[in-house]
This record gives structure tokens, C-alpha cells and sequence, in this order.
């Protein structure tokens, strides 16, 4: 009986030792980097609140869509809606395991304390645009949703080559707010997420509404996910208080 005992003990240390536990599993997400500042927000609260350790990378838009669909495993992505809508298109995602985050406008800002210019208009906007000596936006060849957009809008404008004359891209992935931070553009436009609450940078608003775009960002389950119930437990997370507050810091809209 001591003998029979014992050894079912042990195979119970065994068992414990190989099978991790649930607050102690690694997770990992891949994370579109206009959204990263959001998730760096409330990175510390979701992982005390679940119990999940989580490894994240950032990513443009682009890349996230590309390694998915090459069989990359992640338990969850957080992208926009274009997206993950190609990622369901391919296969690597279903239908039924994406669910959306937040709404996040363009957003126009200078360095702080600087004067705001009238952007109240897309006129005044236009004006703004050709008195500064230096603008900053994504670089649409990165793929980035403002970059994209505001390179339709500076056409339709006329106003895309005097504007590309004195553009200064942040490199791909970065922030247009580091180079406001330093002064070295008098005028920065990009996701409202990625410009607010940032050191060294007023925001002035965002784009008038007849120019404006804005992006839907989704939390998705890939096919391939390890811990799939990591994803659905983010998006429980950010619809609670404490989410939803982290959103509305960052200028965003709860979807």
C-alpha cells in the first residue's frame, strides 16, 4: 500500500512539473504598432488580472498579415480591420474569432508649446500644411493607414508635391511624436493613439471630418493559436473599466 502510495505521488509531481499552469503560461500575441502604446497601457493590469505571461512583438499592419498567413503561431494579433479581413480571406483566421478593439482617428500635433495652427477647416488645414517649414507623417510605403490616407488627401489637395518637398518620415515603425518631441518638424500628423499623451507633443486635434479616416483595430484568434483563450480573455479585459478608460486616454472609441 506504502509502495502503491508513493508511486502515484510521483506521478503526480511528474505531472505537475510538465504541465505548466495557467498563471504561469507564455503566451504570444503580435501587436500592429499603432496600437502598441494602447497595449503598453494595460499590458501589467491584463497579465495580473489573467495569469498570463505575455511575449508580444510589434509589427506594422503589413508584416503581421504576411507571417500569419505563412503559418507563424501567435495566440492572438491585434491589427486593423483590413487586416485581419485578409487573414480570414486566406484561412488564418475564421469568422467567428475577431473581435473589434477601437476606433482611432488621424490626428494632427506640433512639439509642445508651440503655437496650434487653425485646423478647424480643410482649408485652414491646407494653409497650415504649406506655412510649415517641415511635416511629418507615415511613410505610406510602410503601409501604415494615416501615411496611406493623408497621401490621397495631400492629392486631392494639390498640394503633394510641395508637401513631399519638405517631408521628413519617421523611420518605419517609429513615431512621427519622436520627431516633434525634438523640433524637427513644425507640423506631424498620425493615428490619434500614437500622438496623445506623448512627452514633447501637443496634440492640436484631429483631421477635419470631410478628410478624416477612421481605423477600426480588431483583436483576432489565429487558426494556429496555442492559447486561444488568451485573445478572447483581452478582449473581455479591455471592455471593463479599466480598459475602456486606457481607450478613452488615448483619444480612442470603444467598439
Amino acid at each position: 500500500m506504502t509502495i502503491y502510495r508513493t508511486h502515484c505521488l510521483l506521478i503526480m509531481l511528474l505531472s505537475a512539473a510538465v504541465l505548466p499552469s495557467r498563471a504561469g503560461a507564455e503566451t504570444r500575441g503580435l501587436v500592429t504598432i499603432g496600437m502598441q502604446r494602447l497595449f503598453d497601457d494595460v499590458r501589467s493590469d491584463f497579465e495580473a488580472a489573467d495569469g498570463h505571461r505575455l511575449t508580444v512583438e510589434f509589427a506594422s499592419t503589413r508584416d503581421i498579415a504576411k507571417r500569419v498567413k505563412a503559418g507563424e503561431i501567435a495566440d492572438f494579433i491585434v491589427t486593423s480591420r483590413a487586416g485581419v479581413d485578409s487573414l480570414i480571406k486566406a484561412g488564418s483566421v475564421t469568422a467567428d474569432q475577431h473581435f473589434a478593439l477601437v476606433g482611432s482617428a488621424i490626428a494632427v500635433a506640433v512639439p509642445a508649446g508651440h503655437p496650434k495652427p487653425d485646423i478647424s477647416t480643410v482649408e485652414a488645414l491646407k494653409r497650415a500644411l504649406l506655412a510649415a517649414r517641415t511635416v511629418s507623417f507615415t511613410d505610406p510605403a510602410s503601409g501604415g493607414p494615416s501615411g496611406i490616407h493623408l497621401e490621397k488627401v495631400l492629392g486631392q489637395l494639390g498640394i503633394a508635391e510641395q508637401i513631399r518637398a519638405k517631408t521628413r518620415f519617421p523611420p518605419a515603425g517609429g513615431p512621427v511624436g519622436d520627431i516633434l518631441a525634438r523640433a524637427e518638424a513644425d507640423i506631424g500628423i498620425q493615428q490619434m493613439a500614437e500622438l496623445s499623451s506623448f512627452n514633447g507633443v501637443d496634440v492640436v486635434g484631429p483631421l477635419p471630418s470631410a478628410i478624416q479616416s477612421v481605423t477600426e483595430y480588431v483583436i483576432a484568434i489565429p487558426s494556429n493559436a496555442l492559447h486561444p483563450e488568451v485573445g478572447k480573455a483581452l478582449v473581455k479585459f479591455m471592455r471593463t473599466p479599466r480598459g475602456v478608460a486606457a481607450i478613452k486616454a488615448r483619444g480612442l472609441e470603444s467598439r
